[in-house]
């Protein structure tokens, strides 16, 4: 089991490890939301001869696994019973300062990761490594901060075909990253795998994009072709700009709406197992193997093992959001 440490600093006070209080412990996170989060259940019998925990409101937490750390956030729900001997407590990371602030700003030929860079400054975020991509224009009229980052990271996207991650590190600093196109670590039958479940969907299939142009002319149509003969055809429309080629985006779309293979997974921790990652699958008794994106993550700590649940996808995702509206 790999060594964790959970400390808790109340507001104005000092850290203190409550490791050894912790009764079970999930960190988890998700490619569709900005914050991690962390669930714990902390031993608190009503005995005199045992210190308090400081797990007030608004405390400190953080958490590091194998002496890197992981998360840094700040307790948001507290739970317990008169008569109970644990404390339940939630801690979201600083994630929650994107997704519960929200901003009116114009951005005209700014690249994502320069406007980012301003919002973040105007709310005191702590920023880090943000993703070059290709200059965008948007109004954000009164919209929340998590929502202005991904949209400008997806208009970003659809020109350029890469596909971006907003996230915050173990230190608390907004980070965006591009998503890899490799892996280092692996899953594998006999070695860290435990069990796996395949679900396979295509409600919402679309294998055809029709690229039209402002006035209404059709340009060209790409298409997934053996989607197409294996399952018949279904038309996006994407409306193609003066000057510019809308290629790049058509071909995001058909990978973001084909058939859709997600895979369950139950395994050893690890904790470069998290939302966004890649990691390879290793064949098993389904058959399913090859290069897999972490769309979901949860980590539990209980009763001294350490193993994660995670959400794989063959396809490389991106939280894909279209908030504001086009500057005029």
């Amino acid at each position: 089991m790999a060594d964790y440490r959970l400390t808790i600093t109340p507001p104005g006070g000092t850290g203190t490890d409550v490791t050894q209080r912790v009764s079970t412990l999930t960190w988890s996170g998700s490619i569709r939301r900005v914050s991690r989060q962390i669930e714990a259940e902390l031993i608190t019998p009503n005995d005199k001869n045992l210190p308090e925990l400081p797990c007030e409101l608004g405390s400190e937490l953080r958490l590091t696994i194998g002496g890197e750390a992981v998360f840094l956030g700040h307790i948001v729900t507290r739970d317990k019973a008169t008569d109970g001997v644990t404390t339940s407590i939630t801690a979201l990371d600083r994630g929650r300062f994107l997704a519960n602030n929200e901003g009116w700003y114009q951005f005209s030929a700014v690249t994502p990761e320069r406007a980012v860079a301003a919002l973040c400054a105007d709310f005191s975020i702590p920023v880090g490594a943000l993703a070059s991509g290709a200059a965008v224009s948007r109004k954000f009229p009164g919209v929340a901060l998590s929502k202005i980052v991904d949209t400008l990271y997806t208009l970003a996207g659809e020109q350029n075909g890469r596909r971006y991650l907003a996230r915050f590190t173990g230190a608390g600093a907004l980070e965006v990253v591009e998503k890899p196109t490799a892996a280092t670590l692996e899953i594998a039958p006999e070695k860290n795998l435990q069990t796996l479940r395949i679900t396979e969907d295509i409600s919402s299939l679309q294998n055809a994009v029709a690229i039209y142009s402002d006035a209404g002319q059709l340009i060209r149509t790409v298409r997934d072709e053996e989607s197409v003969a294996q399952f018949g055809q279904f038309q996006h429309v994407l409306t193609q700009r003066s000057g510019e080629d809308a290629g790049a985006e058509a071909q995001a779309w058909l990978e973001d709406h084909g058939l859709q293979q997600t895979m369950t997974v139950e395994c050893l921790g690890h904790a470069g197992l998290i939302s966004g990652n890649a990691v390879v699958l290793r064949a098993n008794r389904t058959g399913a193997a090859g290069l897999c994106w972490i769309d979901s993550d949860t980590h539990t700590f209980k009763n001294g093992q350490y193993f994660c649940r995670l959400e794989l996808n063959f396809r490389n995702l991106m939280n894909e959001t279209t908030a504001g509206s086009d500057v005029t």
